[in-house]
């Protein structure tokens, strides 16, 4: 006999919900797919849904499966539905896709912890096979560039005889002799990355029908979460588990799909309901996140791509706050008008409700030092460190010590052939390396000597410089900035970000007199990044990349550098690439709730560049006095 209704379920149930939300809160058997704008309430109908389906629907909670993408975002789904429910409903499955998919390995194949591969064992593994592979270089960048190309050709279920060759990172031969002989050694000692998880549960169902029918048992009511994400691998693993009975509850938004570098594809969303016939629609359109000025921009952007499900969205909040863009004439002034932005904002809205957000990580360290000149508190989410321990950081540091009398082994052969001058380690022993004495080598050759000789006039005059000078003439002058190119060339790769970091080395010594007081500000900026993670937590502004904003809301957001090359990327050339770009800024502008900044530049290091076409596309207010908002 069924129990009656508890008070503690009739007061979730007469929480209020719009019309749309109710109709995907009640379905029960057969595909559903809801489409939930920013702001729409999603989580609030997930969870309500999980609780009607246990308390009305009486489906017992072992049988109910709920994939999320990330660890957090299924802990933090489970906790909400946990507290909703008063602890009822503990038999539910929260997970992302490698978790689950893992534990059926383990239940299966009797895998442990033990099988699953670190960052540094896939490393170990694939220098293990590069080994002495003539052309085939087993410096740090080649390696992680490889395992990337492993994993893209995995998630997307391709061979690796289709590796494009154009990339320029090695052969398509000794690609798929690299992909076959890391992957016997993995199979040899029973190891497992993250993509070969998704794989082996899908070789396990295919070729074992009995075990699937035993999954499909356990797990009747499938849900998952920002299915825009999903990749062609993790679905076809979802369709087998689903069977016929497809009871498959996916939500998502295909505007907000910007993870194709992780193998995402919107296409999936896209063709759900094709695939699916029966399947029950509903579209969540009211935003109850953002001021409608700043929703109705975000609309007349994303309304520029032609592949996506039409949706009309509207604002639940009715006051107009504007939408404003901004221009400043270069890297630094941009983050001197961000200062004076979150300035003015901070007499009403708490530092913690505010968010500059970036393209990449490159950027944090502007805006960071903006910061703590300014007394400002921030939090870097991903902090991605400082500069000065990044390659190029190092060697500009060893350089300017070696200058300044640090003659050191180890300052030396950081820089001594960057660019090439042919001088043999081997020619130093000892803890001190000192030039002149290599020039008593009487076999020493011309050539060698002349460049031995002509770094010591370069390193002394650098030591006359003040450090902004100094920094300048390595760059241009000693050639390091034509090396890092010529070198990245040589190894098929884009020196752009290894360039961005040097300018940031060098506009970091803009303000010091000399070299003393540019140590003490390199050393104040790491005493503050050290702080970075106190505040954590703390009221503090929230600096990170378009891509870790994703889900999280701000009452202010200020988007920089919202310039052509960035907004969209270079490299974004097809209709495709650059349909996802268009998402990624609209990703951005959706986590403001009350205002909105977008900055951009009138000018790069090359004195040429132009706003983003999403300006004009969004159509924000000029800001045309800086302390105008």
């Amino acid at each position: 006999m069924n129990r009656g209704v508890t008070a503690a379920e009739r007061y979730v149930m007469s929480l209020s919900v719009n019309p749309q939300q109710e109709k995907a809160i009640k379905h029960k058997d057969g595909p559903m797919m809801v489409l939930a704008g920013p702001g729409s309430g999603k989580t609030f109908v997930i969870t309500r849904r999980l609780y009607y389906m246990i308390t009305r629907h009486r489906i017992p909670p072992e049988q109910i499966l709920v994939i999320s993408f990330t660890r957090a975002a299924a802990a933090q789904m489970e906790e909400r539905f946990l507290s909703l429910s008063g602890g009822a409903g503990r038999g539910i499955t929260f997970g992302t896709f490698h978790a689950v998919y893992f534990s059926i390995l383990k239940e299966v194949y009797h895998y442990g912890n033990d099988n699953i591969l670190t960052e540094g064992d896939k490393r170990r593994y694939l220098r293990e096979v590069i080994g002495g592979r003539r052309g085939v270089r087993d410096d740090e960048q080649t390696v992680e560039e490889l395992l990337k190309e492993f994993s893209s050709l995995k998630n997307d279920g391709k061979a690796p005889d289709e590796y494009d060759e154009s990339k320029g990172l090695v052969t398509k031969e000794d690609f798929k002799a690299l992909f076959e002989e890391y992957h016997y050694l993995l199979r040899q000692d029973r190891r497992l990355d993250f993509d070969d998880m998704v794989l082996e549960c899908r070789r396990l169902f295919t070729e074992r029908p009995e075990v699937l029918k035993a999954f499909r048992q356990r797990y009747r009511y499938i849900l998952i979460d920002e299915f825009q994400d999903i990749n062609p691998q993790q679905y076809a693993v979802i369709k087998l588990l689903a069977g016929e009975e497809d009871n498959l509850f996916v939500v998502g938004d295909d505007d907000q799909s910007i993870y194709g570098f992780r193998s995402a594809e919107p296409g999936i969303m896209l063709n759900f309901p094709r695939e699916h016939p029966g399947l029950a629609r509903v579209l969540l359109s009211r935003n109850y996140r953002s001021a409608a000025g700043i929703v109705e921009a975000s609309l007349r952007l994303i309304a520029h791509n032609r592949k996506r499900f039409s949706k009309r969205l509207s604002a639940e909040r009715k006051g107009d706050k504007r939408v404003w863009s901004a221009e400043a004439g270069y890297k630094e002034e941009e983050a001197v008008l961000a200062v004076r932005l979150i300035r003015k904002a901070h007499v009403s809205i708490p530092y913690g409700s505010m968010a500059m957000l970036f393209r990449t990580h490159i950027d944090a360290g502007y805006y960071s030092r903006a910061l703590a000149d300014a007394g400002i508190p921030f939090y870097i989410s991903e902090s991605r460190g400082s500069v000065f321990r990044k390659s190029v950081g190092l060697d500009m540091l060893a350089i300017m010590a070696y200058a300044h009398g640090d003659h050191s082994r180890k300052n030396l052969l950081r820089f001594i052939n960057k660019p090439p001058r042919y001088i043999r380690r081997a020619a130093f022993e000892g803890e001190r390396a000192e030039l002149s004495e290599l020039l008593r080598d009487r076999t020493l050759k011309a050539a060698v000597a002349y460049q031995i000789r002509r770094l010591m006039e370069q390193l002394e005059f650098i030591r006359n410089l003040p450090p902004y000078g100094a920094l300048m003439y390595i760059r241009r002058e000693m050639g390091y900035e034509e090396w890092l190119k010529e070198d990245a060339a040589e190894r098929g790769k884009d020196a752009s970000e290894d360039i961005d970091y040097l300018k940031e080395i060098c506009d970091s010594a803009t303000d010091c007199r000399d070299y003393g007081a540019w140590l003490k500000k390199l050393s104040d900026y790491e005493d503050k990044l050290r702080d970075n993670e106190r505040n954590k937590n703390a009221d503090a502004v929230q600096l990170l990349t378009v891509h870790a904003s994703k889900g999280l809301e701000y009452s202010m957001v200020i988007i920089t550098d919202v310039n052509e090359g960035n907004f969209p990327q270079k490299k974004a050339v097809d209709r495709k690439a650059l349909e996802e770009e268009r998402r990624i800024f609209y990703v951005a502008m959706t986590r403001a709730k009350d205002r909105l900044f977008m900055l951009y530049l009138r000018k790069d290091t090359k004195n040429r560049t132009c706003p983003s076409r999403y300006l004009k596309e969004a159509k924000p207010l000029k800001l045309i006095h800086q302390g105008e908002s």
